[in-house]
């Protein structure tokens, strides 16, 4: 493991507050770091310690940043205690609610290596731990949101979008392909909303049930496909469509 980032978690207890439960999750990243989260779910979570697990995981490496920012799986090891996490990262789980709490795993951070480890030796003794933070565990589910270029709000990518994007792109791995999509969409100030021919737009509504938004920038024929959810856009697809094609009558291609 020399040269990779390690991130290790473990849901030690649970305990009645209020209307939920609280979970205590250990955390290292080596050594000289062990601390503590205190996870806050709902009752009705299904595997508490598998999503306290998840959650923690999702809390550490993207809003504490215990690496660096905008960090992807590659090069990362995440070592949890519960079997459920490590299937969770392989889509193979049959907890349907660890997705909610978990996207993340099967998205920017797809290429890391998930272990399980029912080792405690690393355990933090009570000096280590000073002050321990709750994390609601409840608002971290979903997608992971961004803020993107021009006006668009904030937005959060699919798994079938980045698959797209990579298809179309040639990025080499799902590093870059995270890395490149998420640059482009949040920093190329130049991309404006189009409309789409109707044959076109009755194919995407016909494919996603409703009436999306596309994007694409002037000089590129990818189109990214959006719809709308609460405050924030889902991108859903990607697809290259060259628009001249519509002056000279002929059919585009679309995903």
């Amino acid at each position: 493991m020399c040269g990779k980032n390690t991130l290790t978690v473990y849901a030690v207890s649970e305990l009645l507050s209020g209307d939920g439960m609280v979970v205590r999750v250990y955390w290292t990243t080596g050594k000289h770091r062990k601390k503590a989260l205190d996870v806050r779910l709902a009752l009705t979570c299904e595997n508490r310690a598998a999503a306290a697990e998840v959650v923690a995981i999702r809390h550490l490496l993207g809003d504490v940043c215990v690496f660096n920012k905008n960090l992807t799986g590659h090069n990362l090891v995440i070592v949890v205690s519960k079997g459920a996490v490590k299937k969770l990262g392989q889509r193979k789980t049959q907890i349907n609610s660890l997705y909610e709490y978990g996207y993340p795993l099967f998205t920017r951070y797809t290429e890391a290596e998930i272990t399980v480890s029912k080792d405690r030796g690393w355990f933090p003794t009570e000096e280590d731990l000073g002050n321990i933070l709750t994390v609601d565990g409840e608002a971290l589910r979903g997608m992971e949101t961004f803020k993107a270029a021009n006006g668009q709000g904030n937005f959060a990518i699919t798994r079938h979008a980045m698959e797209r994007y990579h298809e179309h792109v040639g990025t080499i791995n799902m590093q870059t392909t995270w890395k490149s999509l998420t640059k482009r969409l949040q920093s190329n100030a130049d991309i404006e909303k189009v409309a789409l021919p109707k044959n076109v737009l009755e194919h995407k509504i016909g494919k996603y049930g409703d009436v999306p938004e596309v994007w694409r920038h002037p000089d590129s024929t990818l189109h990214f496909v959006f719809f709308v959810k609460d405050d924030y856009k889902i991108l859903v697809t990607v697809f290259e469509r060259d628009t001249g094609l519509d002056r000279q009558g002929r059919n585009a291609r679309f995903a």
